[in-house]
């Protein structure tokens, strides 16, 4: 099997992301996601309590990328606004108990147009609203991919198999989010302790 994995993510014929799997120098495994259409409106959140302050709304473009880095269990995020680079990272607890994060788009349909790549993951828009929440998760100890609490995918997970033992499988779905009155265009939310 090859040491790397990619996929374009799209929702209908819009581009999400890129989705890339490879193993470094010294063999270990990270995923990645790209987000490289500068992103606005870019919004923070987490589900874990915390008395830091509520992030603040960026209003710059933002390039964001998350990796997972399996030999480490960590989740990276990385934004780079004006140029200027800002990580942040989340310990992954094993056995993995929950989703890994989500994304919350206001109108998917303000997403750039594809350019046609291969291996494309295509998850299909909802037909009611243009809100949509975007969950990425591996299985859990039953089989299954986490969802967020009250999403359901509008036509189940997709996944994608990976080298890596146990977390095997990446799972990605998309579902209606009705009820995202925020003034938001793109949140991303992130239900995992910071890592020291």
């Amino acid at each position: 099997m090859s040491n790397e994995i990619k996929s374009h993510l799209l929702i209908g014929n819009k581009y999400l992301g890129s989705l890339l799997y490879f193993k470094d120098a010294q063999g270990r495994g990270c995923l990645k996601l790209s987000f490289k259409n500068m992103v606005a409106d870019l919004t923070k959140g987490t589900d874990v309590p915390t008395m830091l302050p509520v992030p603040i709304k960026r209003t710059d473009p933002t390039t964001l990328d998350i990796s997972y880095k399996f030999p480490d269990n960590l989740l990276e995020v990385k934004e780079i606004v004006n140029g200027k680079t800002e990580r942040a990272f989340y310990k992954v607890p094993l056995p993995v108990s929950g989703m890994l994060f989500m994304i919350r788009i206001k109108d998917w349909q303000t997403l750039d147009n594809d350019q046609p790549k291969p291996n494309p993951l295509v998850l299909t828009p909802p037909t009611n609203t243009n809100n949509v929440v975007i969950i990425f998760s591996f299985l859990g100890e039953n089989g299954l991919p986490f969802t967020a609490g009250g999403y359901q995918p509008t036509e189940g997970m997709g996944t994608i198999d990976l080298p890596e033992n146990p977390l095997n499988t990446f799972c990605i779905g998309l579902a209606e989010d009705p009820n995202n009155n925020t003034a938001n265009g793109f949140e991303l939310v992130v239900p995992l302790p910071k890592a020291n």
